[in-house]
């Protein structure tokens, strides 16, 4: 029995030190800036996917609660209760995403307006707030059980990401091309969006640097190009 009793004390340390409790998130991070380059090109070394049509944010989800971080400071949750609950899709906790936060018009569209709109009135009531909703794609990770992995190649980072992110109408992970980016280019011209983003497969994460392994593309609008609903936008483009 005391044989027992030790094998069990000794397999509870163990599983004590393989399994730590998961570091605090820092409270700020600073978000890397893309460099803005001349054209779309092909390169098989690159991932390509749209510049999205809203405000870059940093996503941490931590003991559960989701908190967004945007280039001007704001959180946004107050403008955005349906965002809330972001924390509860992810399978595991202490992640630091960086993506797009948009505002989706009653159809379901991308309108930068309407998102600006809505942070100036974050303090409204339910009625008094214009009409529409957010959703966030995200692009990149950061962090994940809360240890960073920012040193790792976009491309681990990013098949992390698929990997923890759990998909709903709120919460999406950004579709693209690896290699293509003039076909991106053409597609997202069609749907009225216009840049394009450049990341390097085997670029490292550079916080608060300009880095030419992540680069904004401006692309040749199409006239008159429709503007689609964002889940009808990503449906269209494969992982």
């Amino acid at each position: 029995m005391i044989v027992m009793a030790n094998s069990r004390r000794a397999e509870q340390l163990s599983l004590a030190i393989d399994d730590p409790a998961a570091p605090a998130l820092p409270r700020r991070l600073r978000p890397m800036i893309p460099l803005y380059g001349a054209a779309p090109f092909d390169d098989a070394d690159f991932f390509f996917e749209p510049w999205w049509p809203g405000t870059s944010a940093l996503l941490y989800i931590e003991d559960g609660s989701a908190r967004l971080e945007t280039e001007h400071l704001v959180d946004p949750l107050a403008a955005f209760p349906e965002l809330a609950g972001l924390g509860r899709q992810f399978q595991k906790d202490g992640v630091v995403v960086e993506g797009t936060l948009l505002a989706l018009d009653e159809e379901g569209r991308p309108d930068a307006d309407l998102l600006r709109s809505l942070l100036v009135h974050r303090s409204d009531t339910a009625d008094d707030r214009p009409p529409g909703t957010a959703a966030f794609v995200a692009s990149d990770m950061l962090y994940a059980g809360g240890r960073p992995i920012g040193g790792n190649a976009f491309e681990e980072r990013r098949a992390t990401l698929t990997r923890e992110l759990i998909e709903s109408d709120n919460l999406v992970v950004s579709r693209g091309l690896r290699g293509e980016g003039l076909t991106l280019a053409e597609a997202v011209a069609s749907m009225g969006l216009t840049d394009i983003s450049a990341r390097l497969l085997s670029g490292r994460y550079r916080p608060g640097q300009q880095h030419e392994s992540w680069l904004r593309l401006p692309v040749t609008e199409t006239p008159l190009a429709p503007r689609r609903p964002l889940m009808a936008l990503l449906q269209r483009l494969p992982l």
